[in-house]
């Protein structure tokens, strides 16, 4: 299956058990992202299931090109039930995180249940690990993705909630690496399984049919820049702005 790393990474917080399927088992009828999320979505989640509830799924899922040389295709979606929308919503994503997820061998991960206490996951080309955070506790996003490129290596790639998603505020937002934000109050479901982070690193690459033409082409980075606006803290900490998710 070219242009797929081949598998879906699931991990229920509940129970602590992790599991690997093949993404063509959903591929036969959706190409990847936001229509393998629904699919996720609409085959798992009663109808009545409420946005904070441990029986919503939370997806990260990545498309066909996430990752892939030539296409300049650096978004992921994550998606489940908003608490603000009450309704199957999405956040889009750009940035690395999804890139090495891809890389790591899965093209898309879905996480259910509640953990009893925080954790985050762990994944990478070795393997999947559910790992305690309770040491992240109250500390922002920036602060978290920084912490466990501590414990981790400045090459992984980390998405997390601060404060607001550890206590499911309901515009709750996640950030990523390259302050990749996204929006929709999914912060707060992640918050409510109790997962402050996803820490991933990939080692792997994208199998493609014509890699002639795609040496042509460019990275899978933005093929022009980032329209959004560089600030600049008094203690010299830099980052981005100027997408949707600032607007909350």
């Amino acid at each position: 299956m070219k242009g797929y790393a081949g598998a879906l990474l699931r991990a229920n917080l509940s129970t602590g058990h992790i599991a690997k399927v093949p993404t063509d088992a959903y591929a036969d009828l959706f190409l990847g992202g936001r229509g393998i999320a629904a699919r996720v979505h609409w085959d798992e989640v009663p109808p009545g299931c409420d946005a904070l509830d441990p029986e919503n799924r939370l997806t990260f899922m990545t498309g066909l090109i996430c990752g892939v040389p030539g296409f300049s295709g650096s978004r992921w979606e994550v998606c489940g039930k908003s608490p603000i929308h009450e309704q199957f919503s999405y956040a889009n994503l750009g940035g690395s995180w999804g890139a090495q997820l891809k890389f790591a061998g899965y093209d898309g991960l879905v996480v259910e249940g509640k953990a009893d206490g925080p954790v985050y996951l762990w994944v990478s080309n070795d393997g999947v690990e559910i790992r305690d955070a309770a040491h992240l506790r109250g500390m922002g996003a920036i602060a978290t993705r920084k912490r466990l490129k501590e414990e981790l290596g400045k090459s992984a790639r980390v998405a997390a909630v601060g404060p607001a998603g550890e206590n499911r505020v309901t515009f709750a937002t996640l950030l990523a690496d390259n302050d990749s934000s996204g929006s929709s109050g999914l912060g707060a479901v992640m918050g409510s399984k109790n997962l402050k982070a996803i820490a991933v690193r990939g080692q792997g690459k994208v199998e493609t049919a014509d890699k002639t033409k795609l040496k042509k082409e460019v990275c899978y980075g933005c093929i022009d820049g980032c329209v959004r606006k560089t600030y600049e803290g008094p203690e010299g900490q830099r980052g981005k702005f100027f997408c949707q998710p600032s607007c909350f």
